[in-house]
């Protein structure tokens, strides 16, 4: 009974550490699409600068 209990743990255990990893790569891959979503906004709004500084000159 004392074995099967710890085997259950176990399975439990690793469990647990696949889910914390995938978790983690989900967090990573969100931090990774935010940083490239920041970046195409970043380039639309120099263009929209640049196009601001046209009509004034």
């Amino acid at each position: 009974m004392a074995h099967e209990d710890r085997s259950n743990m176990s399975k439990n255990t690793e469990l647990n550490a696949a889910f914390i990893e995938g978790k983690h790569a989900e967090e990573q891959k969100s931090a990774q699409q935010q940083l490239a979503d920041a970046h195409s906004e970043i380039a639309d709004l120099k263009l929209q600068i640049a196009w601001l500084e046209r009509s004034y000159e």
